[in-house]
């Protein structure tokens, strides 16, 4: 892994120099997505996953049924599904409300209630904060009545919606007892892609007193798809002068940051294997063509 790394840089440093890449054909923006969910969190357990790609349904992505052992008549779903990195709160809620009509005319359920939104901010693992909405409606099903929830959000080219419902005898403990449980799981979930992700990956040669690029930390860039790297340990590298000693191999640590630093983004042009204890793993492969121009567009 750090050959492949290391001989990816050192590549993609020849054709920036050389420009030898202008003609190559551009890699697709996302070709695979990796939907990492855990099986047990807390009180939480993963009782169901569907991947909609598997029946042909690509673009609604995938679903996730959680049980809350604190609260067993509680019914949660959460989806993951593409809409391009242009999609904002105010279009997965009109989207939201649309899908909710739909649901009523066709009789699964009628709505008793409809309320307006909330702005609702989603702390991450990371400090990071995702900008959302929380709709509430009580819906009346065969089973009975339930009140319910649904909480929206957007990050990177993905929408997450997250539906909570509890019958009206409890109703007074939704609003705690969904808001621990979306604030518990959702930053649990991890959604990594494969692909050019519609960025370029810009590396810098660093000549002399040449300063590192703003924005860079450890001379890589915070979404990892920029490098700066000093000319002298980039012929040290060329050179293999330090294939010896991979960890002190400047080369070897700056790909190894990078790759760390675009998979905790969500999207990274290197190789990637999900990994991890006790976890359920979704994976969508889009077709060449799926996304028209890029992820700002994906194909509906």
């Amino acid at each position: 892994m750090r050959r492949i790394a290391a001989s990816f840089v050192l590549a993609c440093l020849s054709l920036s120099i050389a420009r030898a890449g202008d003609k190559a054909e551009p890699r697709a923006p996302i070709e695979d997505t990796y939907i990492i969910a855990p099986r047990h969190s807390a009180e939480y357990t993963l009782t169901r996953t569907v991947n909609y790609a598997d029946t042909g349904d690509l673009v609604d992505g995938v679903g996730l049924t959680y049980r809350d052992a604190l609260s067993p008549a509680l019914n949660t779903d959460i989806y993951i599904y593409p809409a391009g990195d242009n999609a904002t709160p105010e279009a997965l809620e009109s989207g939201f409300r649309a899908s909710v009509k739909a649901a009523e005319a066709r009789g699964i359920y009628t709505i008793t209630r409809q309320d307006g939104s909330t702005p609702y901010v989603l702390r991450q693992h990371d400090g990071s904060e995702w900008q959302g909405r929380m709709v509430s409606l009580r819906m009346k099903l065969e089973r009975g009545e339930f009140e319910s929830r649904a909480y929206l959000f957007h990050h990177g080219v993905y929408a997450y919606k997250v539906r909570i419902d509890l019958p009206v005898a409890q109703a007074a403990n939704l609003p705690t007892t969904a808001d621990a449980l979306v604030r518990a799981l959702l930053p649990s979930i991890q959604v990594v892609s494969i692909g050019s992700c519609g960025k370029q990956m810009t590396i810098e040669v660093l000549k002399g007193a040449d300063v590192v690029p703003a924005g860079y930390v450890d001379g890589v860039s915070a979404d990892g798809f920029g490098l700066a790297i000093r000319e002298t340990d980039l012929n040290a590298a060329s050179a293999g002068s330090t294939a010896a000693a991979p960890e002190s191999n400047p080369v070897v640590k700056l790909t190894r940051l990078a790759a760390q630093r675009q998979v905790a983004h969500g999207c990274t042009s290197f190789p990637f294997e999900p990994h991890g204890d006790d976890v359920a793993v979704l994976k969508l492969h889009y077709p060449a063509g799926f996304w028209r121009s890029g992820p700002a567009d994906p194909r509906h």
